[in-house]
């Protein structure tokens, strides 16, 4: 079936024409006024001849040149053109492109890193509560003796200061030494 200039334009011609449009534009042969005209007409041409018009002064692409000498040849010998129709071009269609004034894109969203070491702050935070805890504990029982019997030692500073001076000097080498992963 041959293409007549009347016959619709569909989707695929007119990406075609913009595609061809955009090859012709960065090839140099039209300027960037004319090219954003020429686009904007492609995308509401309604058949064939409007668009064939908006690449009428511009040389065809190197592999449809065949094609057009068999078009202009049908033209000029209407017999021929019954046996030898040219079929519709396939052009692919290409990829859409984003709008040109389209919102920005959120930023990506990328994971988080595994953090190295969480199983040392995990187990030094551990370790803290369950000192806090027996002195805690401790401090309680301590203050219970005093108000039943008058003034005691406080003697929970033992339960508290040798756990607490080891776990001290133990954060202060993780916190020199980061790669051992507790810092953070």
């Amino acid at each position: 079936m041959l293409r007549e200039p009347a016959m619709r334009a569909s989707d695929v011609d007119r990406e075609a024409a913009v595609d061809l449009l955009r090859n012709h534009h960065d090839q140099g042969r039209l300027t960037l006024d004319e090219f954003t005209d020429r686009v904007g007409s492609a995308y509401g041409a309604v058949t064939l001849g409007e668009l064939a018009v908006l690449l009428k002064d511009l040389p065809p692409p190197e592999h449809l040149e065949y094609e057009v000498e068999v078009l202009r040849a049908a033209a000029r010998n209407p017999g021929l053109a019954a046996r030898n129709a040219v079929p519709p071009l396939a052009v692919p269609r290409p990829a859409p492109r984003p709008a040109p004034y389209s919102a920005p894109a959120p930023p990506p969203q990328y994971a988080e890193p595994e953090r190295r070491g969480t199983t040392a702050r995990q187990l030094m935070r551990g370790l803290w509560t369950a000192v806090l805890a027996v002195t805690f504990v401790n401090t309680v029982i301590w203050l219970l003796v005093l108000v039943s019997q008058g003034p005691v030692y406080f003697w929970p500073i033992w339960v508290f200061g040798p756990p607490a001076a080891l776990l001290g000097a133990v954060e202060l080498c993780l916190h020199r030494h980061p790669e051992n992963g507790a810092a953070g």
